[in-house]
């Protein structure tokens, strides 16, 4: 089964025994799977109530946000209710206290009383929400994104999820980077261990539809000038070349395999769009070998390699060309090379390697005002 089946498996599973961690590459669209493809799937049944750990440092702070988000989710059909509280069996005090509630985090909503502070605090979430009209039932999913990057103790934010799936029952899906996840401290490592056994059930490698993502990278902006855009297109099997799967013959073993980031490759086609325009104007004639150099090079510097398992941003040349077996040193000129590492433009010096490959005079073809630094 795909990625995408294995996690509606999970969600549609009445009484999972622990939660399920989906692994993958920084970068790699994991959030985008949840956000999007996860949601769609489960639009009809189910609501995906997706947190950032981001910066959190407690555990009230994370309980808090997990409650915000629930009511953020579900507000639309929550904010029907509230308003034709006689068809419900709470009291109006309660409703009162809701409407509160849902103020605080969705400001704009129309009818609701004045904001009280904490208010979260005189809720319980749900892991399923009934409509008392029609009876129907939205089971929730609770998303917990950014693990590598909370400030919070591993067997705190452990502990608290178990409670959310084991105690409260929802169904639960950690996002985490597939190299940090197993970065644990020797010294608890048995403890972490345990607590990681009694709280992941499952676990899923995220396994990415390179050709959707370049398709979706290329074709869900509009590129300017219009011509840099078609020449996107037409060189789209390039892209998912270069940025997709590992070369033929690399194995699963290899010391050396690439890194798979969609920001670096969206800002990666944004910069070249600079080389594209100059040596448009240049006339030069084959502009394909620099363009696929420049975004193996690109990538590289940008996200890094793995190297033996670990994520390096220092490489030489053969150890590119291994991964991207099209790479060529001779179409990375110095100046862009620089460009990429540092950011600084050298106008001059670029200018002079062009004029080497272009058929025409370069004097007037860089003005002054060419300083853009790269994504």
């Amino acid at each position: 089964m795909s990625t995408l089946d294995e996690l509606v498996y999970y969600c549609r599973n009445e009484h999972p025994i622990g939660a399920l961690v989906l692994l993958g590459e920084s970068g790699c669209g994991k959030t985008y799977l949840i956000d999007k493809d996860l949601q769609n799937a489960l639009r009809d049944s189910h609501y995906i109530v997706r947190v950032s750990l981001f910066g959190i440092n407690s555990i009230d702070a994370l309980n808090t946000a997990v409650k915000r988000q629930w009511i953020y989710t579900v507000s639309s059909f929550l904010t029907k209710l509230s308003k034709q509280s006689s068809q419900m069996e709470l009291g109006k005090g309660f409703v009162r206290a809701f409407n509160s509630i849902l103020r605080t985090v969705i400001p704009q909503t129309e009818g609701l009383t004045d904001a009280i502070q904490n208010s979260t605090d005189f809720i319980v979430i749900m892991p399923e929400v009934e409509n008392p009209y029609n009876g129907e039932k939205k089971k929730v999913i609770l998303v917990f994104d950014d693990i590598d990057r909370t400030e919070l103790d591993w067997l705190e934010l452990l502990g608290t999820i178990n409670n959310y799936c084991e105690n409260q029952h929802f169904n639960t899906i950690l996002i985490a980077n597939r190299n940090y996840f197993h970065e644990i401290d020797p010294e608890t490592m048995g403890i972490i261990r345990a607590a990681k056994e009694k709280t992941i059930a499952y676990t899923v490698l995220n396994s990415p539809d390179y050709e959707g993502i370049v398709h979706r990278v290329i074709t869900g902006r509009n590129w300017e000038p219009e011509e840099y855009g078609e020449f996107l297109k037409e060189h789209e099997q390039m892209i998912l070349e270069v940025f997709g799967s590992e070369p033929l013959g690399m194995s699963a073993t290899a010391p050396l395999s690439k890194h798979h980031n969609i920001r670096t490759l969206t800002t990666a086609l944004e910069s070249f769009h600079r080389i594209y325009c100059h040596m448009t104007n240049a006339l030069v004639r084959d502009i394909d070998p620099y363009f696929r150099s420049f975004l193996a090079f690109y990538l590289v510097v940008k996200s890094g390699i793995f190297k033996n398992g670990n994520t390096c941003f220092e490489c030489t040349d053969a150890e590119i060309g291994k991964l991207y077996p099209d790479f060529s040193a001779d179409h990375l000129f110095e100046s862009v090379r620089r460009w990429i590492r540092f950011g600084s433009w050298d106008g001059d010096l670029f200018l002079e390697e062009l004029s080497r490959v272009s058929p025409v005079d370069m004097t007037e073809l860089l003005s002054d005002e060419d300083t853009a630094l790269p994504g």
